[in-house]
């Protein structure tokens, strides 16, 4: 099930509400100019697949909604707990990232753990089959897989740039997701 904790961003030690609906989510993440919604998936795929499996069920799919959205790239992360670059993947995204353009994120199957600094609170999500975020150009974010992973995630880009990250060491300080 996913869930969403909204901090402070002062408090990292304490969320001032844990959410478990998706309505709740949604209307939460929608006051701070966040779209979620709950997509039905045109089929069930598990983290680890081929790369071809995930085209041949995914490719024409991602491609529609990437045109509904106005993204041009996308980032797939597929990752077991026995992928052998599970710490540099995970270690590559956990500090602060922004992003000129706007992105979305798109939860297929597994989980993983998305984090949003927006004004003065954290938004930690974690995510799960069928919940896809729509993030404005310049949210600031970080990513968890987890130290023993099982995610299959894809962040869709409305530009071919690369996200950067900030000098603010914000996402040290709050909880990880096998915290």
């Amino acid at each position: 099930m996913s869930s969403l904790a909204v901090y402070l961003h002062t408090s990292p030690e304490l969320p001032n509400k844990v959410l478990n609906h998706a309505d709740d989510i949604a209307s939460t993440l929608a006051a701070a100019g966040i779209d979620y919604r709950q997509v039905e998936l045109p089929q069930a795929m598990r983290p680890g697949c081929e790369q071809a499996e995930f085209e041949a069920a995914y490719g024409l799919w991602l491609q529609a909604l990437m045109g509904e959205e106005g993204h041009v790239q996308q980032e797939l992360f597929n990752l077991q707990r026995n992928h052998p670059q599970k710490l540099e993947l995970r270690a590559r995204h956990l500090d602060e990232q922004v992003q000129a353009a706007a992105s979305a994120w798109l939860f297929v199957g597994g989980f993983a753990q998305l984090s949003l600094h927006l004004d003065d609170h954290v938004y930690v999500l974690h995510g799960e089959k069928g919940d896809l975020l729509s993030l404005p150009a310049g949210t600031r974010y970080w990513f968890d897989l987890g130290e023993e992973p099982h995610a299959l995630v894809v962040r869709l880009s409305a530009s071919d740039e690369s996200p950067v990250r900030t000098d603010d060491d914000i996402a040290s300080r709050f909880p990880r997701l096998d915290d």
